[in-house]
């Protein structure tokens, strides 16, 4: 038996002539979604909607992924009926057998003509088809702004598609269709949650992760590399670049004084990501900070680490609170994995007293003491030299934890 659902867009409506590149690529990326679920999935699309018409797989299936694809407002199961009054009744009355009616329940009718040469008005289409259902079910009372059960009548010039439930999307814009971003990933709450923003704004992200071994376990590096495959499930399979960087941090803990550490380490850090950046045709650099939030992310601390680089460095979540970016990471589901305790290389390296507010002259010259030691810009190219690169996604996921569950 057919199934459908009607997807709608939200923000791509107001794209003009370049909607149709938006669009298509928001069928590519439903398709790539659900292709599981019925790889022979028909996508239409339409002036200010998707239809998207399967056979095998379940409503829910396909729902649950939607759920997950930038760019959609909202969508809505919806059965086709035919134009005339009588048949829309009849369609509205097959889906409320289908929900729980109690008694004191309250209902309303939408309806909505694309077709605007149809013979009845939309408040005609809404006043018979409420009045069969207000006849069927005489235990409910109708509520025409906030009536529990929401009856949809779309009339399009064709057929007419009738719904009862809407689901939330996304919202944002496709994945794909906001340039490339490299979002520095650390195995903490906040870059994971910066990375699943843009990526809702339609940015493509590839992860970069700094390693620090045998000063961080193996166990860091694959809490990471699961978090990279978790907000995958928001876009597409993710480019995850992991870095050594043991050489340069143990170079800064010898050279560098102990309260501008942070901040030269991240300097370099910014450094290696840009010409990563530059290597993958990437436009911006992605971090996970908040102003004030630790000493690196104060206002002078950011001043003086942007300063290695011209390439614009994004922090989506800038103005963040700490419970909001939380909330989010429980919503999204990165929460318990940002929760273990495998400490990343900022964590195991973090200075006793790092300095709140460094000066871009302080940070130079401790970087020209570094410089004269060891040469910052061999330390750079070999770190970049020797990165792993991998890509994960959601199935990388399940194979992990295919893998925990096989040890109990």
């Amino acid at each position: 038996m057919s199934k459908q659902i009607m997807v709608r867009y939200g923000e791509l409506t107001t794209k003009g002539k370049n909607r149709k590149a938006f669009t298509n690529k928001l069928a590519e990326n439903i398709r790539f979604k659900t292709k599981a679920i019925d790889p022979d999935m028909k996508i239409a699309i339409r002036h200010d909607f998707i239809l998207l018409n399967w056979t095998k797989g379940s409503y829910e299936s396909v729902i649950e992924q939607l759920k997950q694809v930038p760019g959609i407002q909202r969508f809505e199961p919806t059965y086709p009926a035919e134009k005339t009054l009588e048949a829309m009744a009849e369609k509205a009355l097959e889906l409320f057998k289908q929900i729980e009616v109690k008694p004191g329940d309250t209902f309303r009718v939408v309806a909505r003509r694309s077709d605007k040469k149809y013979p009845h008005s939309s408040m005609e289409v809404g006043r018979f088809v409420g009045g069969a259902i207000g006849e069927a079910y005489p235990e409910m009372s109708v509520d025409l702004k906030h009536g529990k059960h929401k009856l949809v009548v779309h009339i399009h010039h064709k057929v007419a598609y009738l719904s009862l439930e809407t689901f939330a999307g996304l919202g944002g814009f496709p994945y794909g269709t906001g340039g490339r971003g490299m979002l520095m990933l650390s195995g903490g709450f906040d870059s994971p949650i910066a990375g699943y923003e843009l990526m809702r704004r339609g940015m493509e992200i590839e992860a970069v992760h700094f390693s620090s071994p045998p000063y961080t376990s193996p166990q860091a590096l694959e809490k990471t590399k699961k978090l990279a495959a978790k907000i995958s499930e928001y876009g597409m399979p993710i480019t995850f670049h992991n870095v050594p960087f043991t050489k340069i941090q143990a170079a800064i803990k010898e050279h560098v004084p102990d309260d501008l550490s942070m901040t030269v380490m991240r300097r370099m850090m910014v450094r290696i990501t840009d010409q990563l950046a530059s290597q993958r045709k990437a436009l911006a650099l992605v971090t996970g900070e908040s102003l004030g939030q630790v000493a690196s992310q104060t206002l002078e601390s950011m001043y003086a680490i942007n300063a290695v680089t011209s390439t614009p460095i994004l922090r989506p979540l800038i103005a963040t609170d700490k419970n909001d970016i939380i909330e989010l990471a429980q919503q999204i589901g990165t929460h318990d994995l940002s929760n273990e305790p495998f400490e990343d290389c900022c964590t195991v390296f973090a200075p006793r007293s790092p300095r709140t507010k460094p000066s871009l002259q302080s940070a130079e010259e401790a970087e020209a003491v570094l410089n004269e030691a060891i040469s910052i810009q061999t330390l750079v190219d070999e770190a970049v030299a020797g990165v792993e690169v991998c890509v994960v996604d959601a199935n990388y996921l399940k194979a992990t934890e295919d893998n925990f569950s096989d040890l109990l």
